[in-house]
């Protein structure tokens, strides 16, 4: 299991669209952000949270296995 520490929604996105990731915030309510890799194609929602700790693995893990670092995105939350 991937440990990630505590980090907000905020800092969350941050560190994905540093990697290249795509945000979009249409659609919906507001309460969550859409993420898409532009490699694959592939997207994840992230709930605008101050404290993601229930999601922040699993988002983290799917990252991980569309074959970005672990590494990279710890240095990328701290």
């Amino acid at each position: 299991m991937v440990s990630i520490p505590p980090c907000s929604s905020k800092k969350l996105i941050k560190a994905f669209v540093t990697l290249g990731f795509e945000v979009s915030t249409k659609g919906g309510k507001g309460s969550h952000i859409k993420i898409t890799d532009p490699k694959s194609g592939r997207s994840t929602t992230i709930p605008k949270s101050r404290s993601l700790s229930y999601v922040r693995n699993h988002i983290v893990k799917w990252a991980i296995d569309l074959g970005y670092s672990e590494k990279i995105i710890k240095k990328l939350l701290k």
